[in-house]
């Protein structure tokens, strides 16, 4: 099995000298917005308003938020949320579904240039290239494929990176599910939790971690 907690800092490995952790994600960022671009260049029309496994978001809406989150420097991800929050709403979740949905508007072409763009810039290290950036890319994509009946390939060391800095911030109810199970992808080479082995693949235990419906988890208990 793969160990995965040696690419994260601060994780559940043995503690050590951390002067050799990467926590330079670029290749697989790239490559997950490049097959989310590919992706979405195959859409009809119709399917770009199809509802995401984001709540209340459409899968266009969900591209939106990609270019946004993942797209902006630092200085304009601050300053247009703080913009967007401030004097507005009280719950800051608000701020970012307004913000996703006003990238979102742009016509797919150009929604489709400015991912292919943020993956250009990236593999040219410009910008954020850590796991958040890479876990927006990877949960997110999968938003907007799995609806479609799509696949979005997204290398399992990537998924598995995502699904284990994820075990280590989740909520409550999902720790606690962690802590007496153990999470096994059927098609990669990861294991994440404790206790009796629950199957599953890759993509469907990151829909359970993140609260997704469709988790192969949620079937098994």
């Amino acid at each position: 099995m793969v160990d995965l907690s040696k690419h994260l800092p601060l994780s559940q490995r043995p503690r050590g000298d951390e002067s050799g952790v990467n926590s330079n994600w670029r290749e697989y960022l790239v490559s997950t917005l490049t097959a989310t671009a590919d992706l979405l260049a195959g859409l009809a029309p119709e399917q770009w308003e199809v509802p995401s496994l984001c709540t209340g978001w459409r899968v266009r809406d969900v591209a939106g938020h990609i270019i946004w989150r993942v797209g902006s420097s630092n200085r304009k991800l601050v300053s247009t949320a703080a913009r967007a929050y401030l004097g507005h709403f009280i719950d800051p979740n608000r701020a970012i579904d307004v913000l996703s949905r006003a990238a979102a508007e742009a016509p797919p072409a150009e929604l489709i240039a400015q991912i292919r763009q943020i993956a250009a810039e990236k593999a040219a290290g410009q910008g954020r290239h850590g796991i958040s950036e890479l876990t927006e890319a990877v949960v997110h994509g999968i938003d907007l494929a799995r609806p479609l009946g799509l696949t979005l390939p997204v290398a399992s060391t990537a998924v598995g990176a995502v699904a284990l800095r994820r075990s280590l911030i989740a909520p409550t109810e999902i720790k606690a599910v962690l802590r007496v199970r153990t999470l096994l992808a059927t098609d990669a080479d990861w294991t994440i939790g404790r206790g009796p082995e629950l199957l599953g693949t890759a993509e469907s235990h990151l829909l359970f971690l993140f609260g997704r419906p469709g988790g192969s988890l949620a079937r098994q208990l």
